[in-house]
């Protein structure tokens, strides 16, 4: 029987950027993929006219919209508060993600799942790839959650900070050691669909850049640079193998180093 993962995000936009093409291939494996929303982005800023409608409200319907696009078979929202950037007054929010209680965040999902047979859940690296309080949160989310549902394995989606470190002109500037992961530290990728991953992404208008233009093959191919290989930290919670899990993620050490050729 395929594997069910579950993708869980901080917030809308996170599941295309982070993970969107690791969740196209699964589909084309034949997984079964549940995206679970922590918040609804309700602290981001946009430039974007809203027609009325509230922040959350507009990311929720572009995150229906990219899920679709991916044909994610579940889509979930948890129902906190946006933390906003960290020292900011919206973290002080008691309902704010980043302060919510492990177990009601177990309790949710075990109750949204509890139909669900879950293989593997998907999350953050401890450094919430970079810093952000609800990303550092879905971390400890996925890892405290992934025995409760029993699952198998906890995935820890990040970056290759040395690669990206290399480039010309990074995407997240400097990086330090509270950046994403060392390469030491990552044990698989996923790499192609990156039209998928595209194609969903560009649901995220109120989140899109104004100046973003799909025809530019500059632009394409510089965020392809940035952002087309997904790494992970696979981390295993009992005894299974990966299973058709390894269908989905290359081994470390089969990466090509783009910048090298």
């Amino acid at each position: 029987m395929p594997s069910t993962l579950l993708f869980l995000h901080a917030h809308p936009d996170d599941e295309s950027v982070l993970t969107g093409a690791t969740i196209a291939k699964a589909k084309s494996l034949g997984m079964r993929v549940v995206v679970a929303f922590a918040t609804h982005g309700d602290a981001g800023e946009t430039s974007a006219d809203l027609g009325g409608q509230t922040l959350g409200e507009r990311r929720e319907q572009e995150a229906r919209a990219a899920c679709a696009a991916l044909n994610v078979d579940r889509v979930l929202f948890l129902g906190w508060a946006d933390s906003g950037m960290a020292d900011t007054d919206t973290t002080k929010n008691p309902q704010a993600f980043c302060n919510a209680d492990l177990e009601e965040v177990t309790a949710r999902l075990s109750i949204a799942l509890v139909n669900e047979t879950i293989d593997a859940v998907i999350g953050y690296d401890h450094n919430g790839t970079y810093g952000h309080p609800d990303h550092i949160q879905i971390h400890h989310a996925a890892h405290h959650a992934g025995p409760a549902l029993k699952a198998g394995w906890v995935l820890d989606a990040s970056y290759n900070r040395e690669y990206l470190q290399s480039l010309e002109n990074p995407a997240y500037g400097e990086m330090g050691d509270n950046f994403a992961l060392p390469e030491t530290d990552l044990t698989h990728f996923v790499d192609g669909f990156f039209d998928e991953k595209l194609g969903a992404l560009m649901n995220h208008a109120s989140q899109t850049p104004d100046d973003i233009d799909m025809d530019d093959q500059s632009q394409m191919d510089t965020f392809a640079q940035q952002f087309g290989t997904e790494w992970y930290r696979t981390v295993a919670l009992d005894d299974r193998p990966l299973g058709d899990l390894a269908e989905l993620l290359t081994p470390k050490a089969e990466w090509k180093n783009p910048s090298a050729n």
